[in-house]
Formats: structure tokens, C-alpha cells, sequence
């Protein structure tokens, strides 16, 4: 506690390692920079860890307080979700360069108030006529936080994967029968998008086609003549091309197809996800 700024949490992590505090500060502020996992981690140790003149920790001494009939399950749900929310609100903010972040930083501010909105109404002794009321409002608060925060998350990895948010809502499907048809960019923000490519016969040379959906699904299906070199990407979910699949945080894929006996048509597919599943499938020939 002699050499703290703030906490003091630096400065004994600086003591027990037997280092110059200067370098744990400026770990830090490193990691809070880097994704905000610095604040989270200094805010735990400041609750968790007891100070010198102390025997409890912080936190201990805050639930020592408590009104009596505070609700543990209430508390540990609010800090939870505003963890979470405070994890989605240092990913999101204008100090990083997210094209999509704005929705991820809006869910998360309203997922903390949600948050300390329920660690705030947690305790207190109440009447029998006023508990069930008491009852009703937490269980509304807790779930639209949980609900808020679990948005907040998924706009953040969305965010993060760089797969832009736009193009609509809903299920789409594409289906150039001619190679004029074939479009470069198709894109959806949020929903089911299929871009079948199966009856298009291709010209000479290499056509590029790129299919991205913010949050839902993409399948994307190409004709067996041509050879094809496929990019597959999901920020979290999975990701299957032709018959290959892989799934979990940030997969891609990349493969490669010989086409046709004598084909010169060459097709090379980017397919993305911010969050769910990429498909990509190759149809066969119409005899077989």
C-alpha cells in the first residue's frame, strides 16, 4: 500500500515478483490497451486479493455489509454479465478500428446498466407485499441482461472477424444461370444466404467471387468444370469446403480443386462469416 496510485495492485504484484513496478504498470496498461484485459485483470486482484493492513479482501469486506436478505444468486448473475459487458465494451470502442463495432459497444453499455442494475437491487428487506414484485422485476432484469449481453458478444466477434454487417436481412438466394449474371460481391448482414453457382459455365480465365454474411449462414455451391480455389473464413462457427470441415474461433480454410479435362476456367471463391456457418460445396457433373 506505501508506492500504490491506485489499488495498490501493481505495486504488490512488483514486490512478490521482485521487480521494478514500472514494468508491471506498464504491463498493464499493455493488456488494457490490447483488448481491456489489463483493467479486468487489475479490478479482480483490487476485490480479491486483501491489502496490506487488511485481513479480508475487498470484496469480503463489501458482502460482510450486505443486507440480509440480499440475493447471492442475483450478485454473482450482475457481476457475471457485467464482466462480459465490460469485455464487449473495451472491444468495441472507438479506439479500435471495427467497421461493425458500433452495435457490439451499444449492447454492451446497456448490458453493464442492465448489470449493475441487478447488483443494486439485490439486497434489502422487504415487506411480503412488495417480495413478489421484488421477484418479478429481477427475473425481467436478469434475463433481458443475459439476453443483451449474449447480443453484445456476438456483434463483438462479428465485429472483430472484419466481415462487413450489411447487404439486408433475411434468407437470400442467388442463381446466375450465365456467366454475365455472376455478380462479384454478394453479402447479407443478418440471415441465410445460398449463392448457387452450379449452372453457370464459365468463361476462359479466373472469375473471382466474394460471399460474406455478417451473422447467420452461407453456402456457397460451384459447377464441377472449372478448378476452384476456395477461401473460407468464420469468426466463430464452422467451416466446410467440399466435404472438409472445421469449426471454432476464427477457422479458415483454404483449398484447392482441379477442374475438368482440358477446363481453363478458373473460379476463386471468398467465402466469409462473422459469426456462423460457411458451406461451400461442389456439385456433380449432371451423368454421374
Amino acid at each position: 500500500m506505501s508506492r500504490r496510485i491506485l489499488g495498490g495492485v501493481a505495486a504488490g504484484v512488483a514486490r512478490y515478483l521482485d521487480v521494478d513496478v514500472v514494468f508491471v504498470r506498464v504491463a498493464f496498461a499493455v493488456l488494457t490497451v490490447l483488448g481491456g484485459s489489463g483493467a479486468l485483470i487489475y479490478l479482480a486482484a483490487w476485490l480479491l486479493v486483501p491489502a496490506d493492513d487488511e485481513e479480508h479482501p475487498l470484496a469480503q469486506q463489501w458482502a460482510d455489509r450486505r443486507p440480509a436478505r440480499r440475493s447471492l444468486i442475483v450478485i454473482v448473475i450482475g457481476i457475471v454479465v457485467g464482466v462480459i459487458a465490460l469485455t464487449d465494451l473495451f472491444s468495441n470502442g472507438p479506439w479500435w478500428p471495427h467497421e461493425n463495432g458500433n452495435l457490439g459497444f451499444l449492447f454492451g453499455a446497456a448490458a453493464l446498466i442492465l448489470a449493475l442494475s441487478l447488483v443494486a437491487g439485490s439486497g434489502g428487506n422487504r415487506k411480503a407485499a412488495s417480495r413478489l414484485r421484488w421477484v418479478f422485476v429481477t427475473v425481467v432484469l436478469g434475463v433481458a441482461a443475459v439476453v443483451v449481453v449474449a447480443a453484445a458478444t456476438v456483434f463483438s466477434i462479428e465485429a472483430a472477424s472484419g466481415v462487413p454487417l450489411r447487404g439486408g436481412i433475411g434468407a437470400t438466394q442467388f442463381r446466375p444461370t450465365s456467366a454475365g449474371q455472376v455478380a462479384r460481391n454478394y453479402r447479407l448482414a443478418l440471415g441465410n444466404m445460398n449463392v448457387d453457382l452450379s449452372a453457370v459455365s464459365f468463361r476462359s480465365g479466373t472469375t473471382h467471387v466474394t460471399a460474406t454474411v455478417g451473422i447467420g449462414r452461407l453456402v456457397v455451391e460451384v459447377p464441377p468444370g472449372p478448378s476452384v480455389s476456395v477461401v473460407a473464413h468464420s469468426g466463430l462457427g464452422d467451416v466446410e469446403v467440399f466435404g472438409q470441415n472445421n469449426g471454432g474461433l476464427s477457422t479458415v480454410q483454404t483449398v484447392s480443386a482441379a477442374g475438368a479435362t482440358g477446363s481453363r476456367s478458373h473460379v476463386v471463391v471468398d467465402a466469409d462469416a462473422g459469426v456462423g456457418q460457411v458451406q461451400v460445396i461442389r456439385t456433380v457433373p449432371a451423368y454421374s
